[in-house]
């Protein structure tokens, strides 16, 4: 199972996508922010990061 990270400042976004996700077989961490998502890749190592681009703070093209 790959495991996937999300990262998006919208939680709904954020849900749908895990839900979705999770569904199809991926092992699913999500984070609200850019600094959050950096913290669970050093931890967990996924495989695939789906990262909206325009957030406060941290954007998705930093992370």
């Amino acid at each position: 199972m790959s495991k996937l990270l999300i990262i998006d400042d919208e939680e709904g976004i954020r849900k749908v996508l895990a839900l979705s996700l999770a569904s199809d077989g991926y092992d699913v961490s999500a984070a609200a922010t850019g600094e959050e998502g950096i913290e669970i890749f050093k931890k967990e190592s996924p495989s695939i990061i789906l990262t909206d681009i325009k957030m406060p703070g941290m954007d998705g093209i930093e992370v």
